[in-house]
């Protein structure tokens, strides 16, 4: 009976693993074992979607040779390394061109690019819209996709008009809020600016539509220095001819599990690439898990001991006990404010924003508690007291953030310190609003800012509640 009994036990065990494996939605090809407490592993990637704008205005970045073209083809080697056979490469502008590039051996495609654009040309081009080809590029992007775009990304939007920016950025809100509420999958965009030698006409977008539709290599001189007036005729329009650097931007959106992994492979940093200048990270991951603790004995100006109900062997988020420090030379009462250390790991922060960004005081803020970011250094155990160094040795600190008290007595509080998600300085430093002046182009992009706070938006939109790529809490008695 005994032996019976146990047999009924194992089957319903088996039963009840078995709903709850079917339960579990949709699963990759391969199942995976996941031990409790290691990071979920990537979905499988079923296709790797490489996007080339190949519009008039990109003609510039193919003369001789580029930077822009050795970033293509160094990026390609190595996603086809990493992603064997799953690479495909696509013309884009006003529609994603699949027939132009097919079958190229992806090691050669330095040599085949000139030959590819110019059968891109004489196929025929159309106007490009940002906007567009995002919403093209998004309906193509899934749980098992990565999309990386090769643009300018120029904005289409008449000059000094705030009602056409809005209206463009408002249209940038919406495509990205669409592609962002599928509730299944969470993404990640990445915006990375690299500069290019260019040779060749920029035309400025003077509000009326432009002629870059190019029906064959003969008429394409003629037709592209040409815009229709307000009297539906063409007239000559205004181009800059221009040798020298100009932005362009790499692009990745995809699954942020799928991003994550792709930022974790060495050879496809692309800060490592030439012409690599700044980038800019969107997601919805939050500032949970990162590790943080107060230095106890160094970069601190004024004596404190740990508060040992907040603190742990492998860090102190408390101190109690404080001692402001004497200004010296000073009588009774004449105190200094006090300083003290938090090291923090920003080891997964660095792969979403550049260096200069974690190393800007302005990007945090003490939102609670009478404190100011004074300085952040870059974590040297070195320069540490042996105490805090034992207290920090199983962890993996990258920055030290230095903290300064505005007044000059501290009643029972707490500081609460953030990294803040915002748009980093290096975007506006990018836009320009007139691109009518040619001495504004220089590393400038016209409309940058406008599409950039869009996409923005949209994150702030969808996850509300992601404001911080960090967020710390310090109890101070």
């Amino acid at each position: 009976m005994w032996e019976l009994t146990k047999k009924v036990f194992y089957l319903i065990q088996i039963a009840a693993i078995c709903l709850l494996m079917g339960c579990r939605g949709k699963s990759s090809s391969k199942d995976v074992n996941v031990t409790p407490g290691e990071p979920i592993p990537p979905p499988i990637v079923n296709a790797v979607n490489v996007y080339i704008e190949n519009s008039g205005s990109m003609d510039g970045y193919m003369y001789g040779d580029t930077k822009f073209k050795n970033a293509i083809s160094y990026l390609l080697v190595q996603l086809d390394n990493y992603y064997k056979d799953k690479v495909n490469i696509r013309f884009i502008n006003s529609k994603i061109d699949s027939t132009t590039i097919t079958n190229i051996d992806l090691g050669k495609f330095a040599d085949a690019i000139d030959i590819l654009w110019n059968r891109s040309i004489r196929a025929g081009r159309g106007d490009t819209d940002l906007d567009n080809i995002f919403t093209n590029i998004l309906s193509q992007t899934n749980e098992q996709t990565i999309s990386i775009l090769f643009s300018d990304c120029i904005y289409s939007m008449k000059q000094g008009v705030d009602g056409i920016r809005f209206f463009q950025k408002n249209a940038t809100i919406h495509t990205f809020n669409n592609k962002l509420s599928e509730s299944s999958v969470a993404y990640t965009t990445a915006i990375v600016k690299m500069s290019s030698k260019f040779n060749g006409k920029y035309f400025p977008y003077t509000g009326d539509s432009y002629w870059f539709y190019i029906l064959s290599s003969d008429e394409s001189n003629h037709k592209r220095n040409f815009v229709k007036n307000a009297g539906n005729t063409y007239v000559q329009s205004k181009t800059h001819y221009i040798i020298d650097d100009r932005p362009y931007y790499v692009c990745i959106i995809g699954n942020q599990l799928l991003i994550n992994d792709f930022n974790e492979k060495p050879k496809l940093k692309l800060e490592e690439i030439e012409g690599y200048e700044n980038k800019y990270v969107l997601s919805s991951e939050n500032s949970e898990s990162i590790y943080y603790s107060v230095l106890t004995s160094s970069y601190n100006e004024g004596r404190f001991t740990i508060d040992r109900d907040k603190s742990t062997n492998d860090f102190t988020r408390g101190i109690k006990g404080v001692k402001l420090p004497r200004v010296s030379g000073g009588g009774s009462g004449d105190n200094s404010a006090l300083t003290f250390a938090i090291a923090v790991d920003f080891n997964r922060i660095e792969k979403q924003v550049d260096k200069d960004y974690i190393l800007n005081p302005k990007s945090y803020e003490v939102t609670t508690g009478n404190f100011d970011v004074i300085d952040i250094v870059v974590f040297d155990s070195k320069k540490l007291h042996k105490s805090d160094q034992i207290t920090i040795k199983n962890h993996n600190p990258t920055h030290i953030i230095k903290l300064r008290s505005t007044v000059k007595k501290l009643n029972n509080t707490e500081a609460v310190l953030v990294l803040k998600k915002q748009m980093p300085e290096w975007v506006a430093c990018s836009n320009t609003e007139d691109d009518t002046v040619r001495e504004n182009l220089i590393g400038t992009t016209f409309g940058l800012k406008n599409w950039v706070e869009g996409i923005n938006e949209a994150y702030e939109t969808i996850y509300p509640e992601n404001k911080n790529y960090f967020e710390c809490t310090i109890s101070i008695k």
